[in-house]
């Protein structure tokens, strides 16, 4: 009799086991099924979602290094007033604003940056030709919210000229200063480089654009004087032109007014003191005269009683990168 109830008991024993596994493994089943179902519903979700959510849009390029023009301004970005003229948008800002000093007028430009792209370069008719028109119908090409005259490249036949990362002549002599912007938009001088010092970069990197004219007015922030300036009536009051580098992608450029309309034109060592005293880190002086404009939204904004404007060989100018879209957060 004991054995029998012995027996039973193992019996019971073995199919209650059964029943737990069996339990056991219809929960887990249950349990995996849910997990499925919940990834699932999550992914339908977030496919969904996607579709309703278009793709964050980029809200600048970095133009190509090319002589290709700028993205078109934001017409809601220009903003002007009496003597100050300004722009801005989400990859550019220029603030422009017309002073006297030395009973001279001159006007200063403040410009930064997104991208190095976006200090640009435009000539008349390229780089290897000797063609010019009025600066205001480049900037106008080049979609420029602000422009200057370059360096007259063309007038001497000699120089180093190195335009959007192309080099079109090496023909130094040893008597300009030579500036050179690398392509993080920094600007390097070299002071009366002779043929073939110079090999297309500074400082390990490639360079973009160069210039011939000279002198350099704004060494580290201080301004130095040259007397021994070739043909640049140094001593002279004259209609003046500068670019200058304050920090990284921040610039300047400045011009001032000839001996008329009530202004007396500046030497070239008082233009490299004002640029100094604008904040200039380094400042190169370029083409002057009656060349010298500065050019806002497309026009000219700078001695524009003065009649005289020459047609130019080349531009600086400095360009939107915004597509027009705000990026979503």
């Amino acid at each position: 009799m004991a054995d029998y109830q012995e027996y039973r008991r193992r019996i019971l024993h073995r199919r209650w086991r059964r029943v737990f596994i069996i339990v056991a493994l219809l929960a887990l089943v249950a349990l995996l099924s849910a997990i499925v179902l919940m990834g699932s519903v999550s992914l339908a979700e977030n496919t969904e979602e996607s579709a309703e959510t278009p793709a964050t849009a980029e809200p600048m390029v970095s133009l190509p290094i090319d002589f290709s023009p700028g993205m078109p301004a934001d017409p809601d970005g220009f903003t002007l007033g009496d003597g100050t003229w300004s722009y801005e948008d989400p990859t550019i800002s220029v603030q422009v604003t017309q002073k006297r000093k030395a009973e001279c007028d001159y006007w200063v430009a403040h410009i930064k940056i997104a991208d190095a792209s976006q200090l640009r370069t435009m000539s008349a008719g390229g780089f290897d030709s000797t063609r010019t028109v009025k600066g205001t119908i480049m900037a106008k090409r080049s979609n420029a919210i602000l422009a200057i005259d370059g360096d007259y490249f063309c007038y001497t036949g000699i120089g180093y000229i190195v335009r959007q990362g192309t080099e079109y002549l090496d023909h130094l002599r040893g008597d300009r200063d030579v500036l050179l912007i690398d392509e993080d938009g920094d600007f390097h001088y070299v002071l009366r480089p002779k043929r073939n010092s110079l090999d297309g970069t500074v400082d390990g990197k490639k360079v973009i654009n160069s210039f011939f004219f000279g002198p350099v007015l704004v060494r580290e922030g201080k301004a130095v004087l040259n007397p021994m300036a070739e043909g640049m009536a140094f001593d002279e009051p004259r209609q003046r032109m500068a670019i200058a580098q304050v920090g990284p992608l921040e610039y300047m450029a400045i011009c001032c007014a000839s001996q008329a309309r009530g202004s007396m034109g500046m030497t070239l060592q008082q233009f490299a003191r004002l640029c100094a005293d604008e904040g200039a880190y380094i400042a190169y002086n370029l083409d002057g005269g009656d060349s010298t404009m500065m050019i806002f939204n497309g026009e000219k904004i700078n001695d524009v009683l003065n009649e005289n404007t020459r047609a130019i060989s080349d531009i600086v100018y400095f360009a939107s990168a915004w597509t027009g879209e705000e990026a979503n957060e």
